[in-house]
């Protein structure tokens, strides 16, 4: 898992239960408000990689990743 603005690597963590969750402990800054799909404030652009959602978002942003209920299923990396 790469947050590649703020030039940070780690292994994503079984612990963790999102991308979001993950960036809060690595202390990369992000933008959320609902953390299950619904709002939309959090999608940010996958440079590379590919996730899977849990929950399933209502609408998947084209392109983008909702870090508040996405995990890595491959290396990621992320433009934050």
């Amino acid at each position: 898992m790469t947050f590649a603005r703020s030039g940070v690597s780690v292994t994503f963590p079984d612990s963790k239960p999102s991308v979001l969750e993950l960036a809060d402990a690595c202390d990369v800054p992000t933008r959320w408000s609902c953390r299950t799909g619904v709002c939309h404030t959090c999608p940010t652009l996958l440079l590379s990689g590919d996730i899977a959602y849990s929950p399933t978002p209502l609408e998947p942003p084209d392109g983008h990743v909702l870090i508040c209920c996405a995990q890595p299923s491959t290396d990621v990396v992320l433009d934050m």
